[in-house]
């Protein structure tokens, strides 16, 4: 009798190991992440292969809160630029004010490319979500190819040229450290004509996000800032 209660713990032991799929290990640790009180990190963009995507690279660093407040600071050229986040709204100051989208204008290049950036659960999970078949690659690393469709949209916001890219490829790496998301970098590649023979260039923009000060972090906004996200 108690070979059979053996035998019945280990079938169900087994069946809830054979359960842990990679997907399902990465969600649960993003799920932790934002169950967190705070966490800050930084956003680090590269491109290659393009002198004009290059230019618009630069770094951000960020800070979230479980009240669903983020706050993203960062430099546009000689202008220093924050932005607040939750849910959907969004409030910008690059002049000293607190502005919101609706303020700036939503049609505005500027605000559309803003509206891009997300809390890092929030990226992270679309990124699993695109993702056709996560892999576990070593200690706490899944990586995984992008969905094509999804990918080729990426590579479109890149410029004019990278709209009119047949194709685009991409892939996502994650790292998990006690059992929260603590890194994930994403790869968006394709080719684009340059020069006058239109020949083929290969541009490459590889999206580095890192996790850190989780459980120590707090989201310092103004009132004024606060009443245009509620």
């Amino acid at each position: 009798m108690k070979l059979f209660a053996s035998l019945s713990v280990f079938a169900a032991l087994s069946l809830c190991v054979a359960a842990a799929d990679p997907k399902s290990e990465v969600m649960d640790a993003i799920k932790n992440l934002s169950q967190q009180s705070g966490f800050s990190w930084t956003y680090t963009p590269k491109t290659e292969g393009s002198d004009s995507a290059k230019r618009s690279d630069a770094p951000l660093t960020g800070k979230a809160d479980k009240e669903g407040y983020s706050l993203f600071h960062g430099e546009m050229g000689d202008v220093s630029v924050d932005i607040g986040l939750k849910g959907e709204k969004m409030v910008v100051n690059y002049t000293g004010d607190w502005l919101s989208t609706a303020e700036i204008g939503e049609n505005n290049r500027t605000v559309q490319r803003l509206r891009l950036l997300k809390r890092p659960t929030d990226e992270a999970q679309m990124l699993a979500g695109k993702s056709t078949a996560l892999k576990k690659d070593g200690d706490g690393v899944y990586t995984s190819e992008l969905d094509g469709v999804w990918s080729k949209e990426m590579f479109a916001l890149l410029g004019k040229r990278a709209s009119e890219a047949p194709t685009a490829k991409g892939s996502v790496k994650f790292w998990l450290k006690d059992g929260r998301l603590a890194k994930y970098e994403f790869v968006i590649r394709g080719k684009i004509p340059s020069g006058e023979d239109k020949k083929e260039i290969e541009v490459k923009r590889t999206t580095t996000v890192e996790i850190k000060d989780v459980g120590t972090t707090t989201v310092s906004l103004p009132e004024d800032a606060k009443k245009k996200l509620q």
